[in-house]
């Protein structure tokens, strides 16, 4: 299964929860905050920081090979967007037309529209990998346990712990009728992307669906049968505290976090120039 808490023995792994949220918070933080092309720079530092949090933590990237697919699409389409409409685009890097819109030449592909687009890209991977972090290092009762300790309302944690849950199963249900699709010779992965729009999806959602609405009838049959709601304070099964080595990291993420908006507001920005300045000078020959 895909994005699912894998049980390790790893030092990522034993972190309070506390922990890895707070490096969740300071990704999504980050992702808003920059906002100029320039700031690929420190987001780059965080990215190679949170690839060493994954390598420590383990986790194999064949676990996570549909998000993987998935993002490789999204960056493809704001890379194409980007390069094609990016109004500050002055660098062309091929064209295929000229086509005037508002004073821009959107047939032509620039180099700081694929920058620009490289940028928006490297600002979603800094929140997607923080959050598969968070998620396939922490078990679903360490997190109720910090939802608990949060003192976030019993209804919204279990609401989010509970789609946390599913979606490891909607991917496996997805593959699975896939799976079976196949054995009919209904192969959607040999289909043109146009077949596959207007008649792939119909025989696989279908099915889909109709057994994600029988799992959750029968999730809501087995929370009330356990007396879901009786009580506002439920007994937590893990009882959570933090420890030396979650100190230490709390100082890490709070050090790259303040690092990271330095470099964005002092070096980013002539480092970024004169780079920018460096590939239109090869260009032009």
């Amino acid at each position: 299964m895909t994005f699912k808490y894998v049980e390790k023995d790893t030092i990522i792994h034993k972190l309070h929860p506390m922990t890895k949220a707070l490096l969740l918070l300071a990704a999504l933080m980050l992702a808003l905050i920059f906002t100029y092309d320039y700031s690929i720079v420190p987001l780059l530092i965080v990215l190679a920081f949170e690839l060493i949090i994954w390598r420590v933590a383990g986790i194999e990237f064949w676990r996570v090979a549909i998000v993987i697919k998935v993002l490789l699409g999204i960056f493809l389409f704001f890379i194409i967007v980007q390069g094609f409409l990016y109004r500050g685009g002055v660098t062309p890097l091929f064209a295929i037309g000229h086509f005037k819109l508002w004073e821009k030449d959107i047939g032509e592909f620039t180099l700081e529209g694929l920058l620009y687009g490289l940028f928006i890209s490297a600002k979603i991977l800094v929140v997607v990998i923080a959050a598969i972090i968070f998620v396939m290092t922490t078990s679903i009762t360490k997190m109720s346990a910090l939802a608990h300790s949060l003192r976030l309302p019993y209804s919204f944690s279990f609401t989010l712990l509970a789609g946390l849950r599913f979606a490891p199963l909607i991917f496996k249900s997805f593959s699975d009728i896939k799976d079976a699709q196949k054995l009919r010779a209904f192969d959607i992965d040999r289909m043109n992307i146009i077949v596959r729009a207007f008649k792939a999806y119909v025989p696989i959602l279908t099915p889909l669906i109709l057994n994600l609405l029988r799992r959750g009838m029968e999730l809501q049959i087995s929370i009330e049968s356990r007396g879901y709601g009786a009580t506002k304070n439920p007994t937590q099964l893990e009882e959570l505290h933090l420890r030396p080595r979650d100190y230490v990291t709390f100082i890490i993420i709070i050090l790259i976090f303040a690092s990271s908006i330095y470099v964005n507001y002092t070096i980013a920005p002539p480092l970024y120039t004169d780079f920018l300045q460096y590939l239109r000078s090869l260009l032009r020959g």
